[in-house]
């Protein structure tokens, strides 16, 4: 922690503090009363999960909200507050946009990932100059206390999915599916071996960039097995209505959302003990949770658990609406 600080202090900490100074020459003025607020994401992030919530929030919001995407995160619209879709975008625009130090700015969260140039001390020294920081899960909400941010700033909201986007089936088949791009924290192996290892099983992945999977090519010969690739996510209600039981095997995750949008959907979820899968999974009544090192068989049996479930998933899952979540950041924008 000490070395974390020298090295914050000599090599970032004064571009933030040149970016104080420069707001205090503004004239902008802080607002009283919330009208306008802009959700900002990246250029790149418009076809992608990122660029879907921001759209989505806004449409919903009951004040006049915008939606902005800058891959620089330069010269962001005069709005009263704005949102960040991801914690790095708003140290950007703090540092590019000083004016925006005299606003309401609020913070999503995903899961910690600390790196040389965003340390923990990096990061919280930021978050607590943002008005709130939302956490999508209360593993990480207690995470970021510790660390040292101020408990106040944190809020916990589990953004979101569209219940008249995704639509229930009933499950009848017994088929399994995922939903992720493809990285080492989505537990790839666990994927290959339920596989490999439940033939008589249809098996669906919906994603990207499983090509780089050293055993793809293995993957994909398995007669059971179906990939959906760069599907648009317009189609994605459709594929998971070809699955009734939804793995989700990440090491690490803050959400994911395909939890959300799979319950949507009425597949039964089984979910490794990591993002907010805890949080919207009650352990043998709406799914099943397991460590995230658990062995393959032990999510096997799980899955032959699942079978015998007729709990309506959807139902449990209603309430982490847009709508909802967009209600929530309007009353956190307006709140002193």
């Amino acid at each position: 922690m000490f070395w974390e600080k020298i090295i914050f202090n000599l090599l970032y900490k004064w571009k933030y503090l040149w970016a104080l100074m420069r707001a205090r020459l503004l004239s902008t003025s802080t607002p009283k009363e919330i009208k306008t607020i802009t959700y900002v994401a990246r250029t790149s992030d418009q076809h992608w999960i990122f660029g879907a919530k921001v759209r989505r929030l806004a449409k919903f919001s009951t004040l006049k909200a915008t939606t902005y995407f800058h891959d620089r995160l330069r010269n962001l619209p005069e709005t009263d507050g704005y949102f960040f879709v991801f914690h790095q975008y708003f140290y950007r625009a703090m540092r590019h946009n000083p004016q925006i130090l005299h606003k309401r700015n609020i913070v999503m969260y995903t899961h910690p990932h600390f790196t040389f140039s965003f340390s923990k001390t990096h990061v919280i020294w930021c978050l607590n100059k943002a008005h709130k920081v939302i956490c999508l899960n209360s593993t990480v909400q207690k995470q970021l206390i510790e660390a040292g941010l101020k408990s106040e700033k944190t809020e916990l909201i589990h953004i979101a999915s569209d219940p008249n986007f995704f639509y229930p089936h009933q499950r009848v088949t017994g088929s399994v599916g995922f939903c992720s791009a493809y990285s080492d924290r989505k537990n790839p192996e666990m994927i290959f071996n339920l596989v490999k290892h439940i033939p008589e099983r249809p098996f669906y992945l919906i994603g990207r960039y499983w090509n780089r999977y050293e055993k793809f090519d293995e993957l994909m010969s398995l007669p059971n097995f179906t990939y959906f690739d760069h599907r648009d996510y317009e189609h994605y209600p459709d594929l998971y209505n070809k699955i009734d039981i939804f793995i989700s095997p990440s090491f690490l995750e803050g959400g994911p959302v395909p939890i959300l949008e799979a319950m949507l959907s009425n597949c039964f979820p089984i979910v490794s003990n990591t993002g907010f899968g805890p949080d919207v999974v009650t352990h043998g009544e709406n799914g099943f949770i397991f460590d995230t090192y658990a062995d393959y068989r032990e999510v096997t049996e799980l899955i032959h658990q699942a079978d015998s479930k007729t709990v309506d998933v959807r139902a449990t899952a209603m309430q982490h609406s847009w709508e909802n979540s967009s209600m929530k950041l309007d009353q956190l924008f307006r709140c002193e």
